[in-house]
């Protein structure tokens, strides 16, 4: 389950016996180096790890400090029609803490956002071995790589154009992971999920939930996992195929870290949603390649209606010192390319965005800088069409 996973570290080694002489007396004290065993800093931060290793936390930081061009969300030619006012910002500044408790089979995670004063993620999972697993909370729904992947594991500064149209987002609910077939050719991970339909930070009401599924198969028998780039060189290929669907009644149109909001064009009501969606992704030698296509219908319950929204992306990656020694090993190459149709009913009204970017990882995603220059080109039937360039910068580190 995606970001369920959190491996403990091995077992600290058990104290020297005490070899104490005959009449001696001695308080035993906690030796040092145990303890700072026990506590430190390590891969995901500040740790912690009993002495059986039973028990293992952590707690860590996020910081990403991000200059754009055109910031905000880009949903239509309004959006391109205004001045350009680029400005560098902290984008996220985020507390994020996990583990398991007495086993690993119990594990936690939770996750707040000091910038806007949101707490994103608090959840627990119960893992039966590696075949299945339960899970309750508020997290970001399994439905589409893109959304799921961590923004601090992404190859461009954010994500596509398309995201803003499709995806689920956090939602408070509960789910159910299946493997199958594991690491046989028919080897398949499986979601399904009742979320509450109102977004981040909403509560299950009567009138509104949603149902999500997802199917992936792992051909080579090994789950490719969220995260983007091929940051460890994989000398055999991972791919996955996957399919998804969400159905279910919801007050909003589309979701967001701020929660449950509305498309262009509609507010406030009683919609059924049905989404589907076709996924690829594959790593190999330094190259990865990502992509969706999502189809989305929108019924209004009250007045009647349905509008359909189609759309996706495309995107690849590779580190070229991989062919040419020359070039700088930590230096990644990327490019995207994206469409959305906001209505399928209506001509002229694709968005597109076409995108090239480049990464220089210091220390992996947890250390890196981040570049991305894109071509944004929005059609309107009324107001007609607009274009403009988007150049992002952005230092993302985590610690």
């Amino acid at each position: 389950m995606a970001g369920g996973l959190l491996k403990a570290s091995p077992a600290v080694e058990a104290p020297a016996v005490l070899d104490l002489s005959e009449g001696e007396s001695i308080v035993e004290e906690v030796d040092a180096e145990e303890s700072d065993r026990r506590f430190r800093y390590g891969k995901k931060g500040f740790e912690y790890e009993s002495e059986d290793g039973s028990t293992f936390l952590w707690l860590g930081f996020r910081l990403q400090g991000r200059y754009d061009s055109l910031p905000g969300q880009i949903k239509s030619t309004g959006d391109l029609i205004m001045p350009d006012n680029g400005e560098w910002r902290l984008n996220r500044g985020r507390i994020k803490g996990g583990g398991h408790l007495l086993s690993e089979s119990f594990q936690i995670y939770s996750e707040y956002d000091f910038t806007t004063d949101t707490w994103l993620d608090y959840r627990a999972t119960w893992k039966f071995g590696d075949w299945s697993g339960l899970r309750v909370g508020q997290w970001k729904s399994d439905f589409n790589r893109e959304r799921i992947d961590s923004s601090g594991a992404q190859q461009f500064v954010d994500r596509s154009l398309s995201n803003y149209w499709f995806t689920i987002d956090r939602q408070l609910g509960v789910a159910a992971e299946v493997r199958i077939g594991k690491e046989k050719v028919w080897d398949s991970l499986v979601w399904l999920e009742f979320l509450s339909g109102g977004g981040l930070g909403s509560t299950f009401e009567g009138d509104s939930g949603l149902w999500m599924l997802r199917w992936q198969w792992n051909p080579q028998g090994e789950p490719i996992g969220f995260g983007q780039s091929d940051l460890e060189r994989r000398k055999e290929l991972v791919s996955a195929v996957s399919l998804a669907t969400v159905y279910g009644d919801t007050h909003y149109t589309r979701f967001s870290s701020s929660g449950g909001g509305q498309l262009p064009g509609f507010g406030y009501g009683d919609y059924r949603l049905f989404q589907m969606m076709f996924e690829t992704a594959a790593k190999w030698r330094g190259m990865s390649w990502q992509q969706e296509l999502h189809w989305k219908e929108i019924e209004d319950r009250r007045v009647g209606g349905r509008r359909h929204v189609a759309g996706g992306y495309a995107q690849v990656g590779a580190f070229p010192s991989e062919c040419w020694s020359w070039f700088p090993d930590p230096m990644e190459l990327v490019a995207r390319m994206a469409y959305v149709d906001p209505d399928i009913s209506l001509s002229s009204d694709g968005q597109w965005e076409w995108m090239i970017g480049a990464n220089w990882y210091f220390n992996g995603h947890r250390n890196k800088l981040s570049t991305d220059l894109a071509l944004v080109d929005i059609d309107d039937p009324v107001t007609g069409s607009k274009s403009d360039l988007r150049l992002r910068v952005q230092w993302d580190v985590s610690f």
